[in-house]
């Protein structure tokens, strides 16, 4: 019985962002009943970010006691996607930008030393996606371990915790690692963290203009991303649009 996340990632279809905010709140609801889960967030994409390539604008993480059985029941709920079948979600959820992964802890949870006094529905959360080739896979956890340590001084970071990539998916998963960063203050973090040369960010607006963006969000090049969510909150729904002028009445 494994410790770890169950991270998903994901974007409103094209031209039902409305629909999407309404079904994903079940959604989450759904999971969070179920067995193994402890608790669950959400978090939107923030403003400002390091690394301004293409990502899934939408992120809920859920804290899991047991990864095998919360895999098991939502793959009994929602479906295994496989080459011919999709998760069973509404369709306002983009099934194929969705990454939903399973992810069990490496070693002990990791406090800052100097953690700041900030509510956990405040929370940014700095979501390191981590591209490790087979052959360094073996040695990754401990060489980056070190590294999660030092970055652990940034002031305004309160957590810092690393994950591997659970054998029990639903999915195809991309990342074997990931690292999350729990934080009060998204400004001091980016006046810290290394920047890489980038500047676009959204699948849901890139992935038809850019070549080295893949249907599923991938680049071209697997490598390193590190990204800024915000706590979720519901956009107010847009106005409803302007009544018709009526017709002017020709003189006789």
């Amino acid at each position: 019985m494994a410790e770890g996340v169950f991270i998903v990632m994901t974007d409103a279809t094209a031209k039902k962002d409305v629909a999407f905010h309404d079904c994903y709140t079940p959604f989450f609801e759904s999971i969070l009943g179920m067995p193994g889960v402890r608790s669950g967030r959400r978090y939107m994409f923030a403003q400002k970010q390091i690394d301004l390539r293409a990502v899934q604008e939408q992120l809920a993480i859920f804290e899991l006691s047991d990864v095998e059985a919360t895999r098991n029941a939502m793959a009994d709920k929602y479906g295994i996607k496989t080459s011919k079948e999709f998760l069973r979600l509404d369709e306002a959820i983009d099934s194929v930008t969705i990454m939903p992964t399973f992810y069990e802890i490496i070693g002990e949870r990791r406090p800052a030393p100097d953690a700041p006094d900030v509510p956990a529905d405040q929370e940014y959360i700095m979501l390191s996606l981590l591209a490790v080739g087979l052959s360094s896979q073996p040695t990754f956890a401990e060489a980056y371990g070190e590294r999660l340590l030092e970055l652990l001084k940034v002031p305004t970071l309160i957590s810092g915790d690393l994950y591997q990539l659970s054998k029990h998916q639903i999915q195809n998963p991309l990342y074997p690692f990931v690292a999350i960063y729990r934080l009060g203050d998204k400004e001091q973090l980016m006046s810290q963290w290394p920047a890489p040369g980038t500047n676009w960010r959204s699948i849901a607006a890139m992935r038809e203009k850019d070549p080295s963006v893949r249907p599923d969000g991938r680049l071209a090049g697997m490598k390193n991303r590190d990204f800024i969510y915000e706590p979720y909150v519901k956009p107010d729904p847009p106005p409803p649009p302007a009544p018709k002028a009526a017709p002017v009445k020709k003189e006789a």
